[in-house]
């Protein structure tokens, strides 16, 4: 068995307590250019000190700030103080969390540290003065200190981006947490300009600027201060649905957010990218009225004969655009919804462009797509949600990942579905396929309510694979299963009947067991077909504190695993379950599946 973090496994497997912290002198890191100015340093041990009272704070804390490690012996100097820790702490579950410092249960809702203040500092040695840039997850009320200097927060959107000026040799970085509400989380990780200006401007995907251009004037208005991130040059570029580049390049200037663009036509649909420190983004936008749009379409779709081989494709987006015209969040303050349609009006204007062909054949196309096919199994209409990196007409093949759907769709048409309403989520699988350079789908397969998987739901998703491979070059050696929760279910269902398709698997907190009630879990328990996974490496994401699904609730998988020779890689990080429970993609899987491939297919 392969494993992130060993004595994580000794914990649960053994039932035996470790506690997560170790005394140690300091919490020290080192950063070394060697040769090259690029690095990522994630800071996770960190020396903890408190929790103090405001009032006994108000005495210490221009002192601790100037001279933190003058209190590496503190005694607990107030007796009224239930939790208290001074020393090194070493996260058990890669996320510092003032609760498991203070072995408070994850569900206690007393808000027994509510307004306390716990220092963390670390040591940081740098073989060279340099600037570089720390990017903070916090839930708390942090104050962050870098060699006795107020560290203020760079004003962008979305992320914590903190200036980070490092002097040659011995730093130290101080946060002053001041514990609210119940979450009581930190992280830091320290970036060169390179580094964190990729990072930013990956996390821009669909999300450059204001997708609708009032055409009457023909402004384009910046959705976040990306010329505020770092002093590097950042262009944006509009293309039509052709690809041809409409008006000039635009270099974004320190004082403005808006910027004309005359060549933009009314009621069409362009493409706007934007790059930043070598890396390039997209976002479809509307010059015109989302409406008006629609009723273009419409009229375009009326002119089209009635067996037109697009008519299917056409009818199902305009179904969409039309659910979203309608949709309440439209008047109820959802800023994402104006980042949904966009989407849909550049893919009818790329297909209305493009009646003669089909998807797949250029890299003008959207990156996210919705997708109509007709099934073989009875010419029904089916769909699935494609997302695809900004380059799909290059020589290699492309790798393919499958999500499968949870147990947490209604009766819903597949394009107005729940999973579909996170425009966030959509644009982080955006994110993650340009990162990773692979296509990723979501089919709809048949899938409704708690439906377990049906014969013919597994035929559907291996059309779905085959559709896929009609429109892009897939690399079938590198075809992978991801999923999480009940959608792991499902998921382990899928593989253990065709474990020659997958190159590796990818589950969240995957359910195991189902009792349906009628004494037929027994029969067609998982356990009795685990086995047929052999040789097909499986990863397993959890967040130790996940209440909507456990790791008790699979921890008979990883025995499994372990029993039957499967290839299992654990990874865990406290409160991460958040995040996975109503992401789409978690990029720790596609992190995984990279170094994945099943040398049986080519």
């Amino acid at each position: 068995m392969k494993l992130y973090h060993k004595h994580l496994i000794f914990l649960f497997l053994m039932g035996c307590f470790v506690s997560c912290m170790e005394k140690r002198h300091s919490a020290v890191y080192h950063i070394s250019s060697n040769g090259t100015d690029t690095f990522c340093v994630r800071l996770m041990d960190w020396n903890v000190c408190g929790a103090f009272s405001p009032a006994y704070d108000s005495l210490i804390t221009d002192s601790f700030v100037s001279h933190p490690h003058q209190y590496v012996h503190l005694q607990n100097p107030d007796t009224t103080i239930v939790y208290w820790y001074n020393g090194v702490c070493h996260p058990l579950y890669n996320q510092l969390d003032l609760r498991e410092v203070y072995h408070i249960e994850p569900r206690d809702s007393s808000h027994t540290l509510k307004e306390k203040i716990t220092y963390l500092y670390c040591d940081i040695v740098s073989d060279k003065a340099l600037d570089a840039y720390v990017e903070v997850k916090k839930s708390m009320k942090c104050i962050q200190f870098l060699n006795g200097d107020t560290l203020h927060r760079r004003e962008i959107q979305g992320l914590n981006i903190y200036p980070f000026h490092l002097k040659k040799g011995h730093n130290t970085y101080l946060v002053k947490a001041i514990a609210k509400g119940d979450d009581y989380s930190f992280e830091a990780t320290i970036y060169d300009s390179l580094s964190v200006g990729r990072l930013y401007v990956e996390g821009q995907s669909n999300n450059i600027v204001y997708p609708f251009i009032d055409h009457g004037d023909k402004v384009i208005t910046l959705s976040n201060a990306h010329h505020r991130v770092l002093n590097a040059p950042v262009i944006l570029q509009f293309y039509d649905v052709f690809g041809d580049v409409v008006g000039k390049s635009i270099s974004l200037l320190p004082d403005s957010c808006s910027y004309p663009i005359p060549e933009l036509k009314k009621d069409v649909s362009y493409m706007c990218s934007m790059t930043m420190c070598g890396i390039t983004v997209r976002q479809p936008i509307l010059c015109g009225r989302e409406d008006d749009a629609y009723n273009k379409f419409y009229a375009l779709r009326q002119n089209l004969p009635t067996h037109h081989p697009r008519i299917n494709e056409i009818d199902q987006l305009l179904y969409r655009l039309d659910f979203l015209l309608h949709h309440p969040t439209r008047y109820d303050g959802d800023w994402w919804w104006q980042f949904k349609l966009a989407p849909l009006t550049y893919q009818l204007e790329h297909l209305f462009a493009h009646l003669d062909s089909t998807y797949g054949q250029d890299e003008s196309e959207a990156n996210v797509q919705f997708i109509t096919y007709h099934s073989e199994q009875d010419d029904s209409l089916q769909r699935y949600l494609l997302v695809h990196p900004n380059r799909i007409k290059g020589e290699s093949p492309i790798p393919l990942v499958v999500m499968m759907r949870p147990d947490i769709e209604n009766l819903h048409h597949f394009f107005s579905c729940p999973q579909l309403a996170r425009q966030w989520a959509i644009n982080q699988v955006q994110t993650l396929s340009n990162r990773y350079g692979f296509i990723i789908v979501m089919p709809e397969m048949r899938f409704y309510l708690h439906g377990d998987l049906t014969p013919k739901a597994e035929t559907e998703l291996k059309l779905v694979i085959r559709d896929v491979q009609k429109h892009y070059n897939i690399d079938k050696s590198r075809i992978y299963l991801h999923a999480n929760c009940s959608g792991g279910y499902r998921a382990l269902r899928m593989a253990t009947k065709n474990p020659e398709l997958f190159a590796a698997i990818g589950l969240y907190a995957p359910v195991y067991h189902i009792n349906d009630g009628n004494g037929k879990s027994e029969e067609h328990a998982l356990c009795n077909s685990i086995k047929n996974l052999k040789g097909v490496p499986m990863f397993i994401h959890y967040d130790p504190v996940d209440d909507h699904n456990s790791y008790s609730q699979f921890a008979s998988l990883v025995e499994d695993c372990k029993k039957e020779g499967i290839p299992l890689t654990l990874s865990v990080k406290r409160n991460s379950g958040k995040l996975y429970n109503v992401l789409l993609v978690g990029e720790e899987a596609l992190a995984f599946f990279k170094g994945e491939k099943n040398p049986s297919r080519k």
